[in-house]
């Protein structure tokens, strides 16, 4: 039987624990690995993000994320060396953060499970809700025929923005989106019609409230260095984004959001893309 300790990593750990998790899904570690330490860093001192790692003789071989919002609290950052999976490691982690959730009282939780977490989630009663798959932008700006409205790039975030967030999430999540402002990334807006964030290259969240907004914020972003974002794909979603813009889609790069415990009123319909979702 494998003996492992579950544990809250330690700051010079992070930058180990995020190395494992590239290595679980087979990716290349970053070149931004400084930036993503900084975030881990601010997720755990904000009370916002709170990690467990798997270890054994000292070497990390699993890791596991649960992020804390007012009403609801995440799953993410779940991940195992491949050499350790099949022993029960990520089920022992997700089973102690799933604890977590319910001692605080959250009455509704929400992940993002790839093809090897789903089978995990669904016996701890998670259900499915839609898809999230990674598309590529162009890397040339399309030349479409929209309404034009003023696009600006902000560094704070106003009260409409904020409410339209809460509004297609269904939760309040501003202590998070601030954080990120803080930490870098860019906001892209069309007063009061809609949003976009740029990080590390990607689009995501975009929330807008018609599809010229949408539309104007993607091409925008292709602008300012986004090559990437995660189409939200629901039945709202409007079949013409992928005929306005080529976006070229991801293979076996998909993800499931499932959600456990009490409902929540989102807004599909104002959900054009995610910020992020399990990978692998």
């Amino acid at each position: 039987m494998l003996k492992y300790n579950i544990r809250e990593p330690r700051f010079k750990e992070i930058s180990e624990c995020i190395n494992v998790l590239y290595t679980a899904f087979g990716r290349v570690p970053s070149i931004t690995i400084k930036e993503e330490v900084k975030v881990w860093k601010t997720l755990i001192r904000n009370e916002i993000g709170k990690f467990l790692i798997s270890e054994i003789k000292g070497k990390i071989i699993g890791i596991g994320g649960i992020f804390l919002f007012k009403e609801v609290c995440s799953f993410g950052y779940m991940g195992v060396l491949p050499e350790y999976r099949g022993k029960g490691v990520g089920t022992e982690i997700f089973n102690k953060l799933f604890e977590i959730g319910k001692d605080s009282k959250y009455q509704t939780m929400i992940l993002y499970a790839s093809k090897l977490g789903e089978p995990i989630y669904k016996k701890f009663g998670f259900q499915g809700r839609f898809f999230g798959t990674m598309y590529d932008l162009p890397t040339s700006l399309p030349k479409l025929k929209v309404e034009t409205k003023e696009i600006k790039v902000l560094n704070m975030l106003p009260d409409w923005l904020l409410d339209l967030d809460k509004k297609a999430m269904g939760f309040d999540r501003s202590k998070y989106l601030q954080m990120r402002i803080n930490l870098g990334a860019k906001i892209i807006i069309i007063e009061n019609e809609g949003y976009g964030l740029i990080s590390n290259m990607r689009l995501g969240p975009l929330i807008a409230t018609n599809f010229n907004t949408a539309i104007q914020i993607i091409i925008k972003s292709i602008a300012l260095g986004a090559n990437h974002l995660i189409i939200a794909e629901h039945q709202e979603i409007p079949k013409k984004i992928f005929e306005s813009i080529k976006l070229t889609r991801h293979q076996n790069q998909g993800s499931l959001k499932m959600i456990y415990g009490k409902f929540i009123s989102e807004r599909l319909d104002l959900l054009y893309a995610i910020g992020t979702y399990a990978k692998g």
